[in-house]
């Protein structure tokens, strides 16, 4: 064997030792991929966990609450389940701002999604025109835990909030028509909402180009 294939045939062999006979490690195979998550969720059944860069935290359902030590969801002994939900003044308040503000006007768009979380703020909000009708998709973030109600101009706006870190849908927990306190504000919807948590709110599709919107924790 000329020198050239000589040397090719060594280098082969030095690859492949069993079959060349050569008293070499055996080759390293790589395990199986693991489809076992890397990690459960340590506030589950009765939550799930918040990763963010201050710190972990667990959400829990109603009628739990976090423990003190860890990460982890307890019954909460102080829980008293509600018999309805109170939409409070029924709109009293919400209508104040109408009159008063302070205004802000946010304008739908596909490349961001506008915050509508401040304060006791009347809001003009601008959807963006889709399949002949309007939608817009908003950032509320719940500074509290308890009772949110949003109030709107007409009753004829679909509403949908789901829980941003999960995609889960938040389900009303109760929808009527305002007192009449005002005409700038005639439907409201309420939600119960968890402290620190971000929420995307939508509104549409609709025929309606603009809307009036209030939303507050109520006391």
């Amino acid at each position: 064997m000329s020198p050239p294939f000589r040397a090719l045939a060594l280098a082969a062999c030095a690859m492949a030792l069993s079959a060349c006979g050569g008293d070499g490690p055996p080759p390293v195979i790589a395990p199986p991929p693991d489809d076992t998550p890397a990690t459960t969720d340590p506030c589950a059944p009765a939550g799930h966990i918040h990763r963010e860069p201050g710190g972990d935290w667990c959400h829990c359902n109603r009628g739990y609450r976090a423990t003190a030590e860890g990460l982890a969801c307890e019954p909460d002994p102080d829980y008293v389940p509600s018999e309805g939900f109170s939409f409070g003044d029924n709109g009293e308040h919400a209508c104040w701002h109408v009159s008063n503000g302070p205004y802000v006007t946010v304008t739908a768009s596909t490349t961001r999604v506008p915050r509508v979380d401040d304060f006791h703020t009347y809001y003009t909000v601008k959807l963006r025109p889709e399949g002949g009708q309007y939608v817009g998709t908003f950032s509320y973030k719940a500074f509290a835990t308890g009772n949110f109600v949003i109030y709107l101009g007409t009753p004829d706006v679909p509403v949908s909030l789901t829980e941003t870190a999960i995609q889960a849908t938040v389900m009303p927990a109760g929808t009527r028509a305002t007192d009449d306190h005002c005409d700038g504000l005639k439907h409201m919807v309420g939600y119960e909402l968890t402290d620190r948590v971000q929420y995307t709110l939508t509104l549409g599709p609709t025929a309606l180009p603009e809307l009036g919107m209030v939303i507050e924790h109520l006391p």
